[in-house]
């Protein structure tokens, strides 16, 4: 990868003189005086040809694929993806990460966690939410109509514990919401109907859930070209 450093040059014309315009002399030089003239003109733009020319040597930008990036502060939930992460770096020496098919990373990571049989935490659900483009009220709506955006809202503070049905419902109306979006997945609603779900956190308050680990891989569509999947 090559960048560029790039400048304006700007240089004064002689003293005391008249900038031609469109290459024509003022006609009230003398011929000697306008050659004189014209001369350090040309010197100058000769110049300055070679300095703008100086200016834009290429600069070797270091990129390398990370073997393991964590991107739980950019999903919401604990997420470490392998072998696609790019990290480079510029001439100034300042790091970015890019990390490919974003919207689809979301997807997979809620999906798959989803899929884990361990209960989920206020700030998890809060994740998914945002990962369906849900707000309170919207998620409230589809879960039942009884639910009011408060609760959801206490579920995500965990100031009120959301129960098991409501947590499998959940649970289900992310995976059908984002299924399309991670395809790598291997997901089917009898998985979630027959998903046991265990509370470590009674046996151990400082438990932590393992992360959910993503890999870029190719996969064929059933009708379709070849794509770029997150898979677990």
């Amino acid at each position: 990868m090559w960048c560029f450093a790039s400048t304006t040059i700007s240089f004064p014309w002689p003293s005391g003189t008249r900038q031609p315009c469109g290459g024509a002399l003022n006609q009230s030089m003398s011929p000697d005086l306008s050659l004189m003239k014209l001369n350090a003109a040309v010197q100058i733009i000769s110049t300055a040809r070679r300095t703008s020319s100086a200016v834009r040597t290429p600069v070797r930008c270091a990129e390398r694929t990370l073997d393991e990036f964590d991107a739980t502060p950019l999903v919401g939930l604990r997420t470490l993806v392998k072998d696609a992460a790019i990290e480079r770096a510029d001439e100034n020496g300042e790091i970015t990460i890019d990390l490919p098919k974003l919207r689809e990373l979301l997807a997979a990571a809620a999906v798959t966690r989803c899929l884990m049989p361990i209960r989920l935490r206020g700030a998890e659900m809060k994740a998914m939410r945002k990962a369906m483009k849900m707000t309170l009220s919207d998620l409230a709506k589809k879960l039942d109509d009884r639910t009011a955006p408060e609760t959801v809202s206490r579920w995500e503070s965990e100031a009120q514990p959301m129960g098991g049905y409501v947590e499998k419902l959940l649970r289900l109306l992310v995976c059908e919401s984002l299924k399309e979006e991670a395809p790598g997945i291997e997901y089917n609603a009898s998985l979630i109907a027959n998903l046991r779900v265990i509370d470590p956190w009674r046996a151990d308050p400082n438990y932590v859930v393992p992360p959910v680990v993503l890999v870029l891989v190719k996969i064929k569509q059933q009708s379709g070209p070849v794509i770029e999947a997150w898979a677990a």
